[in-house]
């Protein structure tokens, strides 16, 4: 039996930097991760854009919620002499990363536990947020079950970790698998997960 489970969500841009948009003579760019699928990301927020960890402790019956937002930094670069014009950094507030419920079984075999988020780029408002929304339940044995759905833009993962023991992944997403971009992945909240490892 476990004694406490850990759950980690993150929203990623693996590249380095995308492309936002560009007119004849300048192209604006947003920093991405930089990465590939990691679990050990916790303490450095330039890892993600968005993260939910979630400590599930089965000996006092206790779940935590560590919600973050990583920075966003805007670039503006001239297009002929490759001189940056413009950089800003700024941090959206991770008031919307939520957790909404929590919920013991019988006997603390399991708890369920609902969290949402919808965070957009600070630096360019209006913009459409990052959102997922997952109901999942963590039992005492160390299983987790996950349903639900995030945008098809950034990338997302899913990871548990049982008594401080091998990070496991529930759910690995990458845009480049389906050709999705920021134009058109963050406006679809259409990748549905629905898995038990």
């Amino acid at each position: 039996m476990a004694n406490i489970v850990e759950v980690r969500i993150t929203a990623f841009i693996p590249d380095a930097w995308i492309q936002f948009m560009q007119t004849s003579a300048v192209e604006i760019l947003y920093n991405g991760n930089n990465r590939g699928f990691d679990y050990y990301t916790e303490n450095n927020d330039h890892k993600w854009k968005l993260a939910s960890h979630l400590v599930v402790n089965f000996n006092n019956g206790s779940v935590t919620h560590y919600p973050g937002v990583g920075p966003t930094t805007e670039r503006t670069v001239d297009k002929k002499t490759g001189q940056i014009l413009r950089e800003i950094t700024d941090r959206a507030s991770s008031n919307g990363i939520q957790l909404n419920y929590k919920t013991w079984g019988p006997n603390n075999e399991y708890v369920d536990i609902h969290v949402k988020a919808a965070v957009n780029i600070p630096t360019f408002n209006p913009s459409p947020d990052i959102d997922w929304e997952y109901d999942i339940r963590v039992y005492r044995d160390g299983r987790v079950k996950v349903l639900g759905k995030h945008d098809a833009y950034p990338a997302h993962e899913i990871w548990k970790r049982v008594d401080s023991g091998s990070p496991v992944s529930i759910h690995q997403y990458d845009p480049r698998w389906t050709g999705e971009t920021v134009y058109t992945g963050l406006l679809k909240f259409n990748q549905s997960v629905d898995t038990t490892v």
